[in-house]
């Protein structure tokens, strides 16, 4: 008797350690990816505290800002939800045609600190910096491009 509850000690114990998805990405890679461009623009530049996600297809972009709602696309597009991570506020946006829907529970993301309040700004003095992955499958992301993307927003 004392083999078997420390023996189911042991698995409970081992499954209580086993790496744990993300809760707000469908997969460790997409977690991945994105806490990873936060990391990297938070070590790059300070200013930038407003990060948006988003997929087009079977791309995933991460956009970082310095103000919200602020540049092109973003004051035009639709926003899901948001979560905290670290000082930062990352704000899940409508998607386009995405081939894979990367969030795992939009219940999970808070929408009371949505700002949609749409700026007008010129878009030739917006530039936008972030990252740029293709999504091979959601548990295979590959790095496209970092830093100013803004040739993939052209009006």
């Amino acid at each position: 008797m004392m083999k078997n509850i420390l023996l189911i000690s042991f698995i409970v114990s081992l499954y209580s350690c086993e790496k744990k998805s993300d809760q707000y990405f469908i997969s460790d890679e997409i977690h991945t990816a994105v806490m990873r461009s936060i990391q990297n623009e938070n070590i790059e530049n300070k200013d930038l505290k407003y990060f948006y996600v988003f997929t087009r297809y079977d791309t995933l972009f991460v956009l970082a800002t310095k103000k919200e709602n602020e540049i092109f696309p973003i004051d035009r597009i639709n926003k899901l939800g948001t979560f905290k991570y670290g000082n930062n506020k990352i704000i899940i946006t409508e998607s386009y045609n995405p081939k894979y829907n990367i969030i795992k529970n939009m219940a999970l993301l808070d929408n009371d600190f949505i700002n949609e309040t749409k700026n007008i700004g010129s878009f030739d003095e917006d530039i936008q910096y972030g990252y740029i992955y293709k999504i091979i499958n959601p548990h295979n992301v590959n790095l496209i491009k970092k830093g100013e993307i803004k040739e993939f927003f052209i009006k």
